[in-house]
């Protein structure tokens, strides 16, 4: 069996993408995974809990060394790396694998412990033997600015939401639903930056009797913005909710009709988004209205399971008018594009790559 370090300073139980990638290299050999979160998930599981970046550091460091011989190691994200660069110097695994879930540069990162990351995350890069990223735009991307000499490999943000308590949610939420409205849900809370402001404002525009849900964690200026344009303009139908666990989220996305998935363009990381977001709708059988970013545009265009706008009234009076086809294509999606497939093509795409190194 292949011996496996999988190191992340992502929180496991509020990470979905870093949970699939313990799943892919938990079936590829003997997987000792590092990471922040509440407790252990399984065996050679190791939880960080300690405050602090550097002890992460030190304790991956640590951790490596007492595994004495790493086949494989496994960097997820940026905070990886600076360890990874020492493991990969001291420890000498035969293959080294990085995942660049986000899109950094540091050009667009205003504070100095951000350049500090890219700057580690670019050396990384230039050492590692695969490197995987979350969506071909930025695979693409990834090719010219690094000079790459094989193009990432692509593992696309495909997750799931999962009932992880039991417990009775109507009479937690059902307060929230009301008859005769199409219920529209976005999970970025009140963000001024993903121009939820500009959606609230458009909702005058809609031609159909909607309420929108805007949960999730937000700035004090920007909830204070968001409710002050709901004053401004009498609006009774927006309800701002703070962020729910992982069942509570599933209960009122099934209950609801349409999935905002909105990003700005004002970087590249956001422009060239890698939305998990949009998969958690689609998964629950909602159409989505997303902003014109260049993949969720892509997507909705290539499979008809959304619409497209930035300014947002247009593309959801289109799927409100036209609700049943989208819900249809939505459904069928799921069913062709399923978690456990995107996994095995992943794994199979990354044994492929260490093949044709390892030989």
């Amino acid at each position: 069996m292949k011996s496996i370090l999988l190191i992340s300073h992502g929180f496991y139980e509020y990470d979905g993408r870093l949970r699939e990638l313990i799943k892919i290299f938990n079936d590829e050999g003997d997987l000792v995974a590092f990471t922040r979160g509440q407790k252990e998930q399984f065996a050679n599981h190791i939880v960080y809990r300690s405050k602090g970046y550097i002890g992460f550091i030190k304790e991956s460091i640590k951790l490596a060394k007492e595994l004495k011989g790493i086949d494989i190691l496994v960097l997820d994200n940026r905070k990886a790396t600076i360890p990874g660069l020492i493991i990969k110097a001291v420890c000498k695994p035969t293959i080294v694998i990085q995942d660049c879930r986000e899109l950094y540069v540091s050009k667009d990162v205003s504070h100095f412990a951000g350049k500090v990351g890219c700057f580690f995350e670019k050396k990384m890069i230039k050492r590692s033997d695969v490197i995987i990223v979350a969506n071909e735009e930025r695979a693409k991307i990834m090719v010219d600015m690094y000079d790459l000499q094989a193009q990432p490999l692509v593992y696309e943000n495909l997750r799931k939401l999962e009932y992880i308590d039991k417990d009775d949610f109507h009479k937690k939420l059902g307060y929230l639903i009301k008859d005769d409205e199409y219920r529209l849900i976005s999970t970025s809370g009140c963000s001024i930056s993903r121009t939820n402001d500009l959606l609230v404002k458009n909702l005058d525009k809609i031609d159909y009797k909607v309420r929108l849900f805007l949960v999730g964690s937000s700035s004090d200026e920007d909830e204070e913005e968001i409710k002050n344009i709901i004053k401004e303009k009498n609006i009774c139908n927006v309800d701002i909710i703070e962020t729910l666990n992982q069942s509570e989220l599933k209960w009122l996305i099934s209950n609801s009709h349409i999935g905002i998935v909105n990003y700005n363009q004002n970087d590249l990381n956001n422009k060239y988004c890698a939305s998990g977001k949009i998969y958690e709708f689609l998964y629950e059988g909602l159409p989505v209205v997303t902003t014109t970013n260049p993949p969720l545009l892509n997507l909705c265009s290539e499979f008809a399971i959304g619409a497209s706008s930035d300014d947002y009234y247009d593309a959801i009076n289109d799927v409100i008018k036209n609700y049943d086809s989208y819900k249809n294509r939505v459904m069928t999606f799921a069913k062709e594009h399923t978690v456990e497939d995107n996994n095995k093509r992943i794994r199979d795409c990354v044994k492929e790559r260490i093949s044709a190194i390892v030989k």
